[in-house]
């Protein structure tokens, strides 16, 4: 008796009702039936894609160990590439058959008998012809995924945080979590402080963590059935995914599989530099400027940082006034009350740090009081964020058309190195200016409340540290050997420009 082996694949479930897997089962068994096999029953991979990098499919190791075992002399399959489709899968799998002299019968196709040179060369010329067509579609959706970019519009995938299932419509909820985020970030909150509040609210990163994924897939779950598992609670680093994500800007990023490549199987930088961003289909949640602002801010490797133990205003911003370097609140010193402020030395300052906040707080409340704090708020002859997009946008097409003119010899190495430079410097500058363009006034809330005093005590230590650094230098000197009071005099505050 000749004992019949079914193998079952299909790619993408979406119903999670296996319907296609199914199908494949009723008809290789249908075929072994006909031709009075004894059917052994069937190995199958639902939902599992057999492309090269792909994950271990379970049922095509199965099949293999029982070919190997001399159980089975058939293998039936729906078709080729069905059976295998990844050229390693192919060689273990003809091999194997020739070894044992396994026959392989496709029910869209010929016999395969795989003992025979001929039955041999056969097989690999299907192959040769499965894989073809499976290169070509791969190529076609690759193009309709780039044009598509190109475009603006959505190219399917799970669902975006802000956002519903399709992509275009706004979750109005998210939606305002995500606008206090890059208001957060930008008036000086740290990104562990956003996660905390997003968290709070009871909201989650719409995808399940990584280990979650793993355990929903040897559990046998299917795609659909995956999309619906609960998202992972927020991170320092999946809200700066979110923040850094031109998405919520209106804009489209396509990254291509060179861009993946080039990062080493990371997270590609959808904002890098140089990188072509184009208007996408759906609704924005923060304008272009803001979103650059923020992506400029999280970027920056200047960009001053609190230390975890920042539970002072003035830590990181407020200096020595003997040695220049920054101060950080410490506990409380020998005879002293609440936190103390320190020198980075250690060796020149150590003053409790309440007065110190207090005497800075009354100072800015009484600035941003005046009738002329009006005047602190961004420049009303900001550019238009507008303009210098399509300014962008043709630095970018002449940066094309200088690699063209190269190729046709119209412009020398040197030539195009040059004006490649220069391009690029002018490119730098008018998304430096979208940037600045875009940033959130730190100063706004304040200037435009009824009452300052009120909305300043509203505000976190990050935000009131944000605000002190815009507007002022402060520097801490020692009050003195047998002093206890507290004196102005010894917190010198300067005033930066745009403040005076």
């Amino acid at each position: 008796m000749t004992n019949a082996l079914g193998y079952l694949r299909i790619s993408a479930d979406r119903t999670g009702l296996a319907a296609g897997v199914t199908r494949q089962a009723e008809a290789t068994e249908r075929r072994a039936r006909e031709r009075g096999w004894n059917w052994l029953g069937v190995e199958q991979d639902n939902d599992a894609s057999a492309r090269a990098g792909s994950r271990k499919r379970n049922g095509f190791e199965a099949m293999l160990r029982r070919i190997e075992s001399g159980e089975v002399q058939v293998v039936v399959a729906w078709s080729l590439d069905r059976l295998q489709r990844s050229r390693r899968d192919e060689v273990r799998l003809y091999e194997l058959c020739q070894a044992k002299g396994v026959t392989i019968s496709l029910v869209n196709g010929a016999d395969l008998d795989l003992s025979t040179a001929g039955g041999r060369l056969v097989a690999d010329q299907l192959s040769s012809v499965a894989r073809y067509e499976i290169e070509l579609k791969s190529d076609r959706q690759r193009a309709a995924q780039a044009q598509a970019a190109r475009s603006g519009k959505r190219v399917g995938g799970r669902r975006p945080f802000g956002y519903e299932q399709d992509g275009m419509t706004v979750r109005e909820d998210e939606a305002a979590a995500i606008y206090e985020g890059y208001q957060a970030v930008l008036a000086g909150e740290t990104l562990a402080e956003i996660a905390r509040m997003w968290n709070a609210k009871g909201l989650t990163t719409g995808q399940p963590g990584t280990k979650a994924v793993r355990e929903a897939i040897e559990r046998g779950l299917t795609l659909e059935q995956r999309r619906e598992l609960p998202g992972s609670v927020f991170t320092r680093s999946s809200v700066r995914d979110v923040l850094t994500n031109p998405r919520y800007a209106a804009l489209r990023s396509h990254v291509t599989e060179d861009d993946r490549k080039a990062a080493g199987g990371g997270r590609v930088n959808r904002a890098g530099p140089g990188r072509e961003l184009v208007p996408a289909a759906w609704p924005a949640i923060v304008d272009e400027g803001t979103w650059r602002a923020a992506v400029d801010t999280l970027n920056d490797p200047s960009r001053r940082r609190p230390p975890r133990n920042a539970q002072a205003m003035l830590t990181g911003v407020g200096l020595c006034g003997v040695c220049g370097l920054t101060v950080h609140s410490g506990g409380a010193a020998k005879g002293s009350f609440g936190r103390v402020y320190r020198c980075r030395s250690m060796a020149h300052i150590a003053r409790s740090a309440q007065p110190v906040d207090d005497f800075v707080s009354a100072v800015v409340v009484e600035r941003l009081s005046r009738p002329d704090a009006v005047g602190l708020l961004a420049d009303e002859n900001r550019p238009d964020v507008g303009r210098m997009r399509e300014e962008a946008v043709a630095l970018r097409t002449r940066l094309d058309a200088l690699a063209v003119e190269f190729a046709d010899g119209t412009l020398t190495a040197s030539q195009l190195r040059a004006a490649t430079e220069r391009l690029r410097e002018k490119l730098g500058d008018v998304e430096a200016r979208m940037a600045d363009a875009g940033r959130v006034d730190v100063l706004g809330p304040l200037v435009t409340a009824g009452d300052v005093r009120a909305a300043w005590d509203g505000l976190s230590d990050a935000r009131r540290r944000a605000v002190v650094d815009l507007l002022m230098t402060v520097r801490l000197h020692a009050l003195g050997r047998g002093t206890r009071m507290f004196r102005a005099e010894t917190v010198q505050i300067d005033w930066k420009a745009a403040a005076e």
